[in-house]
């Protein structure tokens, strides 16, 4: 009896990646000794290189564009150039060797002396950094204090923002055209059969550890089980749901919701122009959509994931749209 094949374990693009080239007849070049993190796509004689992880998967993505995208307050700043509608964005640095570098009024400590001016809470989060890791809401001065430490350990710099309390959507833009939204649902714990809500918690704690990603922090806990009506030892039910508001991104608990590739209109133009104003081909673009008024840009993601697709079992279609983005490429490619 023949043995099972092991899992995949390479990133979601190189598996992804993989399958298209079969479908499509090119051939699938692994450069990283079968880890997926990166790889090439040849069809008649003609190269593209590609990757996951740290490399733009997107070969039809300009490196400016791709680079100034994963910069949350330059990106804020090329927006808001071209009159686009966007999030407040303030940069805060948090090392201090290259401060002789920059204009003063903008360390952390500054940040704590205005803090009586601040408008609370506010949503921070590192300005370079990806899934969700130290996103977080900030309720006020000692809870920024807090966040401020704590950041510091691993990144150099944040962005500070307000809270908006409105749906946020992500649309993907390819070529121009945006090919699909969904809603991006507040994350939470779901409860187990005989097991804690702390139990649960520190389940997520430890996975998000294991992904290198920043923990959720004990307060923001404690308000969810406040909020809620539940103590950090009550037994958990089978299908209980304690949100944890701010963790939207899949990795860090949050869910798509309300899929469709019938973008609506409003969020269909700006995330073209948004994506326009950056010089990209392909970009995630999350938006916010205040009740009765018009959507504001959040941020533009030049190396979006397909994972959301595949958890919403629409694989056929993230294949799709790779293969569009390869044959694009291919065409022009030396």
């Amino acid at each position: 009896m023949a043995s099972p094949s092991p899992p995949d374990s390479r990133p979601f693009n190189a598996r992804l990646v993989a399958q298209v080239c079969e479908e499509r007849g090119w051939e699938f070049v692994d450069l990283d000794d079968g880890a997926g993190y990166l790889f090439a796509v040849e069809h008649d004689g003609r190269r593209v290189l590609s990757g996951s992880g740290a490399i733009c998967a997107y070969p039809t993505n300009p490196a400016s564009g791709y680079t100034i995208a994963r910069d949350k307050a330059f990106t804020h700043a090329a927006l808001e150039a071209v009159g686009l509608a966007s999030i407040p964005t303030d940069l805060v640095f948090l090392e201090s060797a290259r401060r002789h570098l920059r204009a003063p009024g903008r360390e952390g400590e500054d940040l704590l002396a205005r803090a009586d001016r601040l408008d609370f809470p506010l949503f921070v989060k590192p300005n370079r950094g990806a899934h969700g890791d130290f996103a977080e809401r900030v309720a006020d001065h000692v809870a920024l204090a807090d966040y401020l430490e704590r950041a510091a350990r691993r990144h150099d710099q944040i962005v500070v923002q307000p809270v908006v309390d409105a749906p946020e959507y992500r649309v993907l833009v390819v070529g121009g055209q945006a090919r699909f939204q969904y809603r991006k649902a507040e994350g939470g714990l779901a409860g187990a059969a005989g097991e804690t809500w702390q139990a649960v918690f520190e389940r997520l704690n430890a996975d998000l550890a294991r992904e290198a990603l920043s923990p959720v922090p004990r307060s923001h806990f404690d308000g969810a089980l406040e909020r809620a009506g539940l103590r950090a030892q009550a037994i958990s039910d089978e299908g209980a749901w304690l949100e944890l508001p701010g963790r939207r991104n899949l990795a860090t608990g949050g869910h798509p919701v309300d899929f469709t590739e019938q973008v609506e209109a409003d969020l269909a133009r700006l995330a073209i122009a948004a994506t326009e104003a950056l010089g990209l081909d392909v970009a995630g673009v999350d938006l916010f959509r205040p009740e009765g008024g018009a959507p504001l840009m959040l941020e533009v993601n030049a190396n979006p994931s397909f994972a959301s697709l595949e958890a919403l079992g629409e694989a056929a279609l993230a294949r799709q749209i790779w293969a569009d983005i390869f044959a694009r490429a291919l065409s022009v490619a030396p």
